[in-house]
This record gives C-alpha cells, sequence and structure tokens, in this order.
C-alpha cells in the first residue's frame, strides 16, 4: 500500500471531485477551510502535487490558456491515484489518527504553573476554540452543499468536537479557580 500523508490525501481528495489546476485547488481549500483540520500549507500544494505526479496517483496536463491568462497545467487522478485514496480514506475511517496531544502534555504539568498563567492560556484556548467553532459554523452555514449527507457528517462532527472541547474547558476553568483559589 502506499503511504499517503494528509496533505495528499486532502489534495486527491479534491482532485477526485474532477480535475483541477494548483489555483483552483488552492480556492477550494480557502473555501473548505481545510486548513482548519489538515497540514496542507499554500506554499506546499506545487511541491505535493509534483510528488504525487512522481508516485504515479497524479497525471498533469498543460492546458492552453484562456483568454489572456496562462497556460495552466490540470490534474486528475490516475487509475492507481483513485485506488491509493480509496485504501487511504477507508484506513483513516477504520483507525484515525491518535496524536499525541500538547495539550494532555500541558495539563500533566500544570500544577507547577503560576496560577494566573495557567488561566491566561487556558481561556485563550478557549476563546481560540469558540472563534474557530463560530468560523466552521458559518462555512457550514454557507457551503452550497450544505443539504448533502456527508456535508453535514463531516460538519456535524467537527462541530460536536469543538463544542465538547469548548464546554470541557469552561467547566475546567471554573473547576481550576476554585481548585487554586487558596494557592
Amino acid at each position: 500500500m502506499i503511504e499517503i500523508s494528509n496533505a495528499e490525501l486532502a489534495l486527491l481528495s479534491i482532485l477526485g471531485e474532477k480535475p483541477r489546476h494548483a489555483y483552483d485547488l488552492e480556492k477550494v481549500i480557502e473555501d473548505r477551510n481545510i486548513r482548519n483540520w489538515t497540514d496542507l500549507g499554500f506554499s506546499s500544494i506545487y511541491r505535493i502535487l509534483t510528488n504525487l505526479e512522481k508516485k504515479g496517483l497524479l497525471k498533469g496536463k498543460i492546458t492552453p490558456p484562456e483568454g489572456r491568462g496562462p497556460a495552466r497545467k490540470v490534474y486528475q487522478l490516475t487509475e492507481k491515484g483513485k485506488f491509493a485514496w480509496q485504501n487511504s480514506v477507508l484506513s483513516h475511517l477504520a483507525n484515525p489518527d491518535r496524536k499525541y496531544s500538547s495539550f494532555l502534555l500541558a495539563l500533566d504539568n500544570l500544577a507547577r504553573i503560576p496560577k494566573e498563567d495557567a488561566l491566561f492560556a487556558l481561556k485563550k484556548y478557549l476563546n481560540d476554540q469558540i472563534e474557530i467553532n463560530a468560523c466552521l459554523s458559518s462555512s457550514f452555514s454557507d457551503h452550497p452543499m450544505k443539504d448533502d449527507f456527508y456535508i453535514q457528517a463531516f460538519f456535524s462532527y467537527i462541530l460536536e468536537q469543538q463544542k465538547s472541547e469548548i464546554d470541557w474547558l469552561r467547566s475546567f476553568i471554573e473547576i481550576f479557580k476554585k481548585h487554586t483559589s487558596g494557592v
């Protein structure tokens, strides 16, 4: 089985919808806020496309310019690419990455951090999560395919995770304040 990174899988997924050029890929990535849940950097798109092409998962074809624009290389999945994409999706569904959280490591060290500094950091994380949740909620409500079952599943999963994180943080901050009030 071919090893595929999350960033490669994201590009293969978009290209599985229809052939696209790099600029078009970037627009889809931005429109769908894909960078909120995968490690796909703007500057790495061309490098990843080149690597996927070398692996035989994509085929690129230079297309004539539209109007005055430049000629563009349009990429599409090969049969090998479709197979690798499908296997990777199924593998991630059955065995999602359970990366070790830096947040858990920080919680393990919380007792040795000054209370006010810890509260500041926890509140910052809470506010960041609230902001991300609002962004994702907006992305979902503005999504052109928001009535699609699979889009709903994707957003409901990620929004429920965010909601749980926000609820836990709010609760923990209050407990932490009480627990450390005499410290």
